[in-house]
């Protein structure tokens, strides 16, 4: 039987030869500079260097799922997306009752400059 996981480039036997991603570069990193470190070769501890190399970079997943639940990223998303919404409904309905838009922008303008000003009112 013949093993065929050298053929995708995912595979840990394409990442133990250095194809693929650069997962193998950063590991070998870590590992020559833990290496590096440490006076005598028999002082090593792979086991607590493959622990630190877990903790530093650990799944990237992570790290996105926080950035996805962040705060500032739904207020960033919210906003785009609102954005987005309100260029499409004022070049359709502007296009077909500009007087209307323009008194609705109108409107918007001054009520947040009026809620601009409360709140600098407010800080003093």
């Amino acid at each position: 039987m013949q093993d065929f996981a050298y053929l995708f480039p995912d595979s840990v036997v394409a990442w133990l030869q250095g194809r693929g991603d650069g997962r193998f570069r950063r590991y070998e990193r870590h590992y020559r500079a833990d290496r590096a470190t440490v006076s005598h070769s028999n002082a090593f501890d792979l086991e607590r260097s493959n622990g630190r190399f877990s903790q530093k970079f650990g799944s990237d997943r992570r790290r996105f799922v926080r950035v996805l639940e962040s705060k500032a990223f739904g207020a960033l998303a919210t906003f785009l997306v609102l954005l987005w919404g309100g260029t499409a409904l004022l070049s359709s309905v502007g296009a077909t009752q500009p007087v209307t838009v323009a008194a609705v922008l109108g409107v918007v303008f001054v009520v947040l400059r009026v809620k601009h000003f409360r709140a600098r009112g407010q800080q003093r």
